[in-house]
């Protein structure tokens, strides 16, 4: 019994390998390169509905009840080969990408900057699957990865110093990096799920959407969506709903599947200065030094720690 039960786990925790033609990559990276602005504009929406009179219910609801109704049809046509899908991969779903991560972040985005949520959440992602890689999955790890997540380990600790010199809130940037560990998980899931980009993300908006819907006609809590004009709501709408909540999650999976969940956080190391950026635009943010520093370190170490940099074969 417990040699059946060990030969069912290592089946569920073995990599499986990418089988992916050229073109099939051009288009995970085309998927890749358009989740970075749709990230960029997650980020941007949470910073600007955490000082509306918008509620974090109602983002929830945009962003995960929307999404839930439109993919509805094809969660219940794929339900048979959803229910085969390990629990274990299923409930890294659920957690990584459904309301647990969502709450993190718009908690943080309370008090922190557009930078440190972009930065910290899909920069730090990659140190946390690459160690629960070679934890669980026994993966070996190169130089340059390695050299990598040093990297990502140093950008993190400019943010903290940054924090206890007065300038961000270190409570924020700790709600940032337990959502990152989060979305580690999340993309890990997706990696080994086997299911297409649509029906993971079906997986996750859809049980979320109705939990929120439920839990709103039960609690009936107080919302501010009348204190808005007509385009912020829809602005709000459609980054939360349809940005977020189902391309974001489409590009996501799509990229994965053609890539791999750590080529693919690669790219998303990109998202933190396109954020920055708009922010500074948009916002106003101003960066400090530190910032700026740990932004650079944890991108470029997201870029080495995706594996994409091989040591030479001797």
């Amino acid at each position: 019994m417990s040699s059946v039960s060990s030969q069912s786990s290592a089946s569920v925790l073995q990599v499986k390998e990418l089988e992916v033609t050229a073109q099939q990559k051009a288009l995970g990276l085309a998927a890749a390169l358009m989740m970075v602005l749709v990230w960029s504009s997650y980020f941007m929406s949470l910073r600007i509905g955490a000082a509306s009179p918008l509620t974090t219910f109602e983002i929830a609801l945009f962003r995960f009840a929307i999404p839930g109704l439109l993919l509805a049809p094809l969660f219940f046509k794929h339900l048979t080969q959803i229910r085969q899908v390990p629990k274990l991969y299923l409930a890294g779903m659920l957690v990584g990408g459904g309301l647990p991560f969502f709450w993190l972040g718009a908690m943080g985005m309370q008090s922190g900057q557009v930078a440190e949520g972009s930065t910290l959440i899909p920069g730090v992602a990659p140190l946390f699957v690459t160690g629960i890689a070679v934890a669980i999955y026994r993966q070996p790890l190169s130089k340059w990865r390695l050299f990598g997540l040093f990297l990502i380990a140093t950008g993190v600790a400019a943010f903290l110093i940054d924090s206890l010199l007065g300038d961000a809130s270190l409570q924020a940037q700790g709600i940032f990096l337990v959502a990152s560990f989060f979305w580690a998980l999340f993309a890990i899931s997706v990696r080994q799920c086997g299911l297409s980009p649509l029906v993971a993300a079906s997986v996750v908006t859809l049980p979320t959407g109705l939990v929120l819907v439920a839990t709103g006609l039960i609690v009936q809590p107080e919302l501010g969506w009348h204190q808005l004009s007509g385009n912020e709501l829809l602005a709000q709408m459609l980054t939360q709903g349809f940005g977020a909540g189902l391309a974001s999650s489409f590009l996501f999976a799509f990229a994965i599947s053609r890539m791999g969940a750590e080529v693919t956080s690669a790219i998303g190391s990109m998202t933190p200065v396109a954020a920055s950026a708009i922010a500074l635009y948009w916002l106003g943010e101003v960066l400090s030094e530190n910032v700026l520093m740990g932004i650079a370190l944890i991108s470029v170490g997201v870029v080495l720690a995706s594996g994409i940099v091989r040591d030479r074969a001797p």
